[in-house]
């Protein structure tokens, strides 16, 4: 359990300024709003007013972290897995003597702001984040780690991935971390065929493009939650899977039907470079690509 102090001004009156830098990033990602950083830290002391509201997820611990935010002081021992939820604009103070290696996971608000806005909540008004310090959550901590392993994997479809992984988050933090008492699906979760023909001719009309979930499920004027968990139960695949698929596929026909090059092929069907295009297509397939064509 957390404990709370009495305010005592003094105590931080002292705060460096100087905010650890991360030892890995997504922002060179340009994710769509939002942003994954993994810090390794020691004798951290400094004051942070973020305009995104941050979620930090410690792997390690323990680590003894006071806070001070909108006037009161927190103590808490954090150990691996516990969470911080800090939604924007309120200043915080932070404090610690111990090694701590953690992922902070920053939503811009619009982000949250646009699945609150598509998800029916309970009716009596904005909803809002809530401030959490040290609250233990397996889910997201899940979440956290594998949004690490997308920045570190740089893998097809990892944009894409990523997205759908946020919005996840940002799903969680509306049903256990905000002002909402219950949520209730506002719009049929079934996709029509049409819309889902739709939606499978852009994805084949555009496997060479950088198909992020924002730009699928604009096809259909719904919001990423809702046309991911559409998709899956039309599918049975996730948009990520079923966009790798859908490329492994052309890169087939291009294989067995063109003379092109295996780098051209890569470029065809969206991979940045042949290297990682032969490594999800052997994933995919157990062959290589050259390997597919001399055999076909």
């Amino acid at each position: 359990m957390a404990s709370l102090l009495q305010p005592a001004a003094s105590v931080f009156s002292d705060a460096s300024n100087t905010v650890p830098e991360p030892v890995l990033s997504s922002q060179s990602r340009q994710w769509n709003g939002f942003v994954v950083e993994l810090y390794r830290v020691r004798d951290v002391d400094f004051v942070k007013q973020d305009s995104a509201h941050t979620v930090a997820v410690f792997l390690r611990g323990p680590v003894n972290l006071v806070q001070r935010r909108y006037g009161r002081i927190y103590q808490r021992t954090m150990h691996s897995g516990d969470v911080i939820v800090a939604p924007a604009g309120e200043p915080r103070t932070l404090r610690h003597k111990e090694e701590a290696e953690l992922v902070k996971l920053r939503l811009a608000p619009s982000f949250f702001a646009g699945i609150v806005e598509h998800v029916a909540a309970n009716g009596s008004g904005p909803v809002d984040l809530l401030d959490h310090f040290g609250a233990r959550d397996a889910h997201i901590e899940d979440l956290a780690r594998r949004l690490v392993s997308e920045i570190k994997a740089d893998a097809l479809a990892g944009r894409l991935y990523a997205e759908l992984l946020a919005t996840e988050l940002a799903v969680h933090l509306l049903r256990n971390y905000s002002t909402a008492t219950k949520l209730t699906n506002g719009a049929s979760s079934k996709l029509p065929r049409y819309k889902l023909q739709r939606v499978i001719d852009y994805i084949n009309d555009n496997l060479r493009d950088d198909l992020t979930l924002h730009k699928i499920s604009a096809i259909l004027s719904m919001s990423a939650y809702h046309f991911a968990h559409a998709f899956k139960q039309a599918t049975g695949l996730a948009p990520h899977r079923y966009v790798i698929q859908r490329r492994v596929e052309r890169a087939k026909s291009l294989l067995r039907e063109t003379d092109l090059s295996i780098t051209e092929i890569a470029h065809q069907v969206g991979y940045a470079n042949q290297s990682n295009f032969s490594a999800v297509f052997h994933q995919f397939t157990a062959q290589t690509p050259r390997s597919f064509r001399n055999g076909a």
